[in-house]
């Protein structure tokens, strides 16, 4: 099956910007789900995409873990949780 996009943001913090990324795909994992919900991180800048900061998972057609990492970015400018 196709990568099936579900949702795509731009995310300020300051005079940063993040493009935030979610996408059905198929799992290469011999057991589990065979479809999950991937969200991909990256800088953002000259419109085009930078380095990739950030890379999580969810269910498929879940777009939860895209506004969890969207709000934690405009709060906090970091992709990843802090310790």
């Amino acid at each position: 099956m196709n990568d099936q996009k579900l949702i795509k943001s731009y995310v300020w913090f300051g005079d940063e910007c993040f493009y935030v990324s979610t996408i059905n795909r198929d799992s290469s994992a011999m057991t589990g789900p065979r479809r999950f919900a991937e969200t991909i991180v990256w800088k953002w800048a000259k419109n085009e995409r930078e380095e990739m900061v950030y890379m999580d998972e969810g269910a498929e057609d879940s777009i939860r873990t895209h506004l969890d990492l969207c709000l934690r970015i405009h709060l906090t400018g970091r992709a990843e949780e802090s310790d």
